[in-house]
């Protein structure tokens, strides 16, 4: 069994995951959504395995996380978003949604999204300077 996520402007599927992964996928936006960026995700749960996305709501939603994103420094939050953000890219890409990075930590988050490799890479935070800090495995660069 599996989620169905579906463009609604146009009826196609883009993804579909396991059952579990999209339940959890939409537990995480759903939090995220409500309760840190206080705005519409566009992601719309149809029938609990089943979701309608707004293309353009869920652009919006993906270009603010991935603002806040660039400015989030704490340890924890970064880890929990650096969970959801490369999936929320993936399927922008798929929906065919402009993700825009319009400052250095915002451009290092996108790539590291889209990176298959990033698992290897660690996480990435804005130092408010002008730098970006790499945390790895405990070391930070």
């Amino acid at each position: 069994m599996s989620y169905i996520f579906t463009v609604s402007e146009t009826d196609e599927d883009v993804w579909e995951p396991a059952l579990a992964i999209g339940q959890l996928f939409m537990g995480g936006v759903n939090a995220l959504s409500s309760l840190i960026m206080e705005m519409p995700s566009g992601l719309h749960d149809v029938s609990g395995d089943w979701v309608k996305i707004d293309a353009d709501l869920y652009g919006a939603f993906v270009n603010a996380v991935l603002k806040e994103r660039g400015v989030v420094t704490h340890p924890e939050l970064v880890m929990l978003m650096d969970g959801l953000l490369p999936l929320m890219v993936m399927l922008a890409d798929k929906v065919g949604v402009e993700i825009t990075a319009a400052t250095l930590p915002e451009r290092v988050c996108l790539e590291w999204a889209r990176d298959k490799d990033r698992v290897l890479q660690g996480h990435a935070w804005d130092n408010l300077d002008g730098t970006v800090t790499v945390w790895k495995s405990g070391v930070v660069r």
